[in-house]
């Protein structure tokens, strides 16, 4: 896209994932994919949505204040009435008839019935430049526009200063001259005017414009009155109905604004050249549409007819047309505005940029009011207006117009939000080792998103999409790192919103970047939310804190573990991403513990390149989980991956808030993944009173082993205690899930995963089958396998209380005794293969039948061999 220079504003449609708010004024980068430029309105919702509440109602007082006007116009010869200025004008169209030689325009004028003096020839040929697009810029137009009068323009030297200031009559009514006077009130030096004693900004003068509502009101409501009458009236006539109820000087030129942006639309065939340019301010009201001089000339004749001091002020302005890149310096100036002094010191404004916005495609005029041209600040109102006399920037020091052509483009919004640069302000950004960085500030909290477009021959955009570019969000600050896909030219436009609202991101500036190298890397990982790092609200969300301070995280050996500190317990659950890795992948490298104050994840990265690891929270008491963390991961040593955790881990995995909800404490691996070299481990808690704790072994992938997975692992229930003892029959990665219930009868609940992770090559015998009397206070001492060898004597050490009677029963009977610490013990004969051992207990005298707690199996001893591990 080739930036131009214009007049007007633009209006530009964003990508489809981006949607804009209505109230954003957009400025075109390029003619020729540009939809709109903005300019000046004849109607805007606001006015539309005024004129459905307040049906027309003639207000006696304001026709009889316009009757008294019109008789004064006559008496004092100063216009004709606005019934027969209209006629002529009905009769005589200055747009469609073309009149030959240098005065034409003055014989315009006469259509209106004002005498032009000499000098409005040569000035409204200076104006009407101000609107032409010279062809070299405004390349989509130019076979399309009348080239003869772009060409037959006169040039206006403003860059010098007049010799006697031409402002406009402070008198409410003065001769025929006086107002023609109006037409060419230069822009004089300001020093040369009364001068500003001390810096007055907009906010000193009004804290926002709803102090103008009802003004506001009023105004709409009288275009509309005069609307309705289809005729024109004059100046001093619509002044004075307009600022009827203007007490100071402020609201008076307040009135004179809104009627200006909601009651004159933009020429658009004159701006592109299909028909005369209409400027002269009685035209302007007549038709109800003008060029920028014609807002520029029009205002300041209505402040003059309000006893204002007002001139016109010519320079460039970056709006539609305006090519970056390419140096004004040599070139006519292309805009006007106006300045107005109010008690002594000077404003800017445009009605031209606050009435709407153009589709050059359509050749249509969009209604579009933007209150940010009225009384802008000058720090402000220079960064897209640049005056030939450099007095009437109003700042100090003045910007040079080389430094106002390199700064990046902003648009309104990008003040409205109080955002500034932190690097760099330069509209166009070279890359470094392929990487370009952007860098903004805000007053407040903001949500930011981006658009990157690569810049094709010919004028045309690609986006990109999101995936060259990283961008992090603080509480105060916003880095956008930008690593574009290949050489060349790209668009960059920012958007942002305060955080929190519900309304589309607004587009708060621009930058093209030059590309000489591509850094070569893959593409970033898709990112569906607008920023990387911490959330900036993350400290809202319950985090206070983050191992891992950089923007990228660099995997070195496959393996990384995030860290979050929190304010008050949560929940989490978290993405892994990565392009072409399968979801059933990305789950198994996750394994997620939630502490009390504290919340980690362990990573797994199993391929060479980028990763997206994504942080999802909510409170225990919330049902909605909140994006607040996005990070991205650099993987340069990816593990194997037979070496990925086991599928289906829970959320809770290790010692946290789930177990100690549940009564479990002092755990004995506080990290949730063991490793082992022998292939066994005990996990131990602490319990309260009355709760019971089981487990499950599992391992993805097994094929069915001679023996159930739920035989490698044994819960025993001590007096204050539980362990789980776990024994693997084969080296890999397992999960132990553990489950508990507080009372007798409720269902267990989940507590906890664990994983265990053994590459040696176990090959564990399995424990014994429990049966349902293997609960609380059992302990197997001896023997710790279920697999026994045939014809051999095993000793037999089993605690179990609240027994009357225990006894082994298999090959032969073997009662067992009662030890100390009662242990029941006893030494059992095993008998031939195949026999089982069964371990039975009657648990009272009365009690007629034995139950079965334990059970062992009985093998050959090559079998038994076999399970035994090395």
């Amino acid at each position: 896209m080739k930036p131009d220079s214009n007049p007007v504003r633009v209006s530009h449609q964003p990508s489809k994932n981006i949607q804009l708010t209505n109230s954003t004024p957009f400025i075109s980068s390029s003619a020729k994919n540009a939809h709109s430029f903005s300019s000046c309105s004849s109607r805007t919702q606001d006015w539309d949505q005024q004129a459905k509440t307040t049906p027309f109602q003639e207000d006696p007082k304001m026709l009889t204040d316009a009757r008294e006007i019109q008789m004064m116009e006559v008496r004092n010869d100063d216009i004709l009435q606005a019934d027969s200025s209209s006629a002529a004008l009905s009769s005589s169209s200055p747009i469609n008839q073309r009149l030959p030689g240098q005065n034409r325009r003055n014989k315009r004028l006469g259509l209106v019935g004002q005498q032009q003096p000499k000098e409005t020839s040569t000035q409204t040929n200076r104006s009407d430049q101000k609107d032409c697009p010279h062809k070299d810029i405004f390349l989509f137009w130019a076979q399309k526009a009348d080239e003869t009068s772009m060409g037959n323009t006169e040039s206006l030297d403003s860059k010098k200063p007049p010799k006697q200031p031409r402002l406009v009559n402070t008198s409410p009514s003065g001769s025929s001259k006086k107002k023609v006077e109006t037409l060419k009130c230069g822009a004089e030096s300001p020093s040369r005017s009364p001068a500003t004693i001390q810096r007055v900004t907009r906010k000193d003068l009004f804290l926002n414009s709803d102090v103008f509502r009802q003004l506001d009101a009023h105004v709409l409501r009288v275009g509309e009155q005069l609307r309705s009458k289809q005729e024109a009236s004059s100046i001093q006539t619509l002044v004075l109905l307009l600022t009827r109820t203007a007490t100071t000087p402020l609201e008076k030129v307040r009135a004179i604004w809104m009627w200006l942006c909601h009651n004159i639309a933009y020429d658009v065939d004159g701006f592109l050249g299909l028909s005369e340019k209409i400027h002269i301010p009685e035209q302007v009201v007549q038709t109800g549409r003008g060029v920028c001089s014609g807002y520029a000339h029009l205002c300041c004749q209505m402040c003059r007819e309000a006893g204002l001091t007002c001139v016109e002020i010519s320079g460039y302005g970056r709006g539609a047309g305006y090519r970056q890149g390419r140096s004004s310096q040599q070139k006519k100036s292309n805009h006007m505005w106006n300045a107005v002094q109010l008690e002594g010191r000077w404003f800017l404004l445009d009605a031209c940029w606050g009435a709407g916005l153009v589709d050059v495609e359509k050749r249509l005029f969009i209604p579009r009011h933007e209150d940010f041209f009225f009384l802008t600040d000058p720090e402000h109102f220079v960064a897209s207006h640049w005056p030939d006399q450099a007095e009437w920037q109003l700042t100090q020091p003045p910007v040079a117009l080389e430094d106002f052509e390199k700064r990046a483009f902003k648009t309104p919004e990008f003040f409205k939000l109080l955002l500034a640069f932190l690097s760099p302000d330069l509209f166009v950004i070279q890359t470094d080792g392929g990487e370009a960085t952007v860098s903004l500030t805000s007053a407040r909290l903001m949500d930011f998103t981006y658009q990157l477009s690569r810049l094709c021959p010919g004028g045309s955009e690609e986006d990109v999409g999101t995936s060259h570019g990283m961008l992090t969000v603080s509480e105060t600050k916003m880095v956008l790192k930008v690593f574009p896909p290949a050489e060349g030219l790209f668009e960059l436009k920012v958007f942002a919103r305060p955080s929190g609202s519900s309304e589309p991101p607004a587009w708060v500036c621009s930058h093209q970047i030059r590309c000489s190298e591509s850094n070569g890397k893959e593409e970033l990982p898709e990112n569906p939310f607008p920023f990387w790092g911490l959330h900036p609200r993350a400290k809202e969300f319950g985090v206070e804190g983050c191992n891992w301070e950089e923007d990228l995280t660099v995997a070195a050996t496959g393996r990384l573990k995030l860290g979050l500190r929190t304010s008050r317990p949560l929940s989490a659950t978290y993405e892994l991403f990565r392009r072409g890795l399968d979801p059933s992948l990305s789950q198994r490298c996750l394994v997620a513990q939630t502490e009390e104050e504290t919340l980690s994840c362990h990573v797994l990265c199993p391929r060479f390149g980028y990763y997206r690891l994504s942080v999802f929270l909510k409170g225990l008491e919330e049902a909605e989980m909140k994006n607040a963390a996005n990070f991205l991961i650099w993987c340069s040593g990816p593990i194997n991956v037979n070496e990925l955790f086991p599928s289906d881990l829970s959320m809770h995995c290790g010692p946290g808030t789930s177990s100690r909800r549940m009564g479990l404490s002092c755990p004995s691996h506080i990290n949730p993944i063991i490793n082992t070299k022998q292939g066994r481990c005990n996990i131990t808690f602490h319990t309260q009173p009355g709760l019971e704790v089981t487990a499950l072994l599992s391992k993805d992938g097994r094929a069915s082993g001679l023996y159930s997975m739920e035989r490698y692992v044994l819960v025993a229930h001590l007096e204050h205690k539980v362990s789980v003892s776990v024994q693997l029959p084969e080296s890999g990665l397992y999960r132990v899930s553990l489950y508990g219930r507080k009372a007798d009868g409720e269902a267990f609940v989940h507590v906890c995963d664990y994983v265990v992770r053994c590459f040696a090559g176990p090959q564990w015998f399995p424990f014994p089958r429990v049966y349902s009397l293997w609960a609380r206070g059992c302990v197997l001492l001896q023997p710790r396998t279920g697999i026994l060898e045939e014809g051999s004597r095993v000793k037999f050490r089993v605690k179990m209380p609240e027994v009357h009677s225990a006894l082994v029963i298999g090959h032969s009977r073997t009662p067992l005794k009662l030890g100390r610490n009662k242990v029941w013990e006893g030494e059992v004969f095993t008998g031939p293969a195949g026999t089982m051992l069964k371990v039975a207990v009657k648990l009272s005298p009365e009690s007629t039948s034995m139950d079965v707690v334990l059970s062992f199996d009985v093998e050959s001893r090559s079998s038994a061999l076999g399970h035994i591990s090395g």
